[in-house]
């Protein structure tokens, strides 16, 4: 347990707000939590312990790791953030603090079930045979098989794919492919999935931002938000709310770690996706 400072005064302020034991204890891991965080991130603070040492980037750092390290679902930051918010107050009421450090950190955006792109992988064939970038159906396909974008522009992952089973109207847009790669791969000489259309660079390899170029241009054309992420994270709570699952499904859960499966088991119980 980290040590929290003027804990015994907020413990008694928390009191007179009669909130419940569930709630009280919800309040002391945020604060034993940001604190273990900031006084191994803050020198000074780590020095010192005083209060006065903690200032609204220790809050920020707290809660991009929160986000991006701990992968913890929207609504769990925000309600870390706004227990510290309640413990900062108390103390600038007090003139403990000359600041309150969590002022201005905004709440992280709860995404609603509408920003996936779910008729993505519901109505696949369509947009695997749609006027789409050829890289963003790849994408889509590869996805849609269990595996994330890192893994999709892996070099060697050519292997991987040409492994896997394919439908027939899967198997229609993959020679639509390969006949657009077939100049690429005369000019690298590589047999990678995602290769550079541009002559003159220094690697054979399509860059991740000019794959994003991709998306993002396919992205204001369908209405639908295509970045990678959102792709994924829409296949796998798709995974999340089917009873029979794919050979594909099963793949990309069984791939996931804990952590990682955790999150988004309570980001589908938050939106309540697919209404389940």
């Amino acid at each position: 347990m980290s040590k929290i400072p003027y804990l015994t005064g907020f413990n008694a302020y928390l009191k007179t707000r009669h909130i419940s034991p569930r709630a009280h204890t919800e309040y002391m891991n945020s604060l034993n939590d940001f604190f273990s965080y900031t006084i191994q991130h803050n020198d000074e603070y780590k020095i010192t312990e005083d209060i006065k040492d903690v200032h609204e980037m220790d809050v920020r750092n707290f809660k991009n790791f929160m986000l991006e390290n701990l992968h913890l679902s929207p609504s769990t930051i925000n309600k870390v953030i706004s227990n510290l918010n309640v413990y900062f107050k108390y103390l600038f009421s007090l003139k403990r603090t000359p600041e309150i450090p969590t002022l201005n950190i905004n709440s992280v955006v709860v995404p609603k079930q509408s920003d996936f792109p779910i008729e993505v992988f519901q109505n696949l064939p369509k947009y695997l045979n749609s006027d789409l970038s050829i890289y963003t159906r790849l994408l889509i396909l590869i996805i849609s098989k269990g595996f994330n974008y890192k893994e999709a522009m892996e070099p060697d992952f050519y292997r991987t794919f040409n492994d896997l089973k394919f439908s027939t109207l899967e198997q229609k847009f993959i020679e639509s492919y390969q006949a657009f790669m077939m100049p690429l791969r005369s000019q690298w000489n590589n047999q990678n999935l995602f290769l550079s259309r541009n002559k003159g660079a220094n690697s054979p390899l399509l860059t991740v931002p000019a794959l994003h170029r991709d998306l993002k241009r396919d992205s204001e054309s369908t209405g639908l938000d295509l970045a990678p992420k959102k792709l994924y994270t829409t296949f796998i709570l798709m995974a999340l709310s089917t009873k029979d699952l794919s050979e594909d499904q099963e793949r990309a859960l069984d791939a996931l770690e804990t952590a990682s499966l955790l999150y988004y088991r309570r980001l589908k119980r938050e939106l309540n996706f697919m209404n389940d």
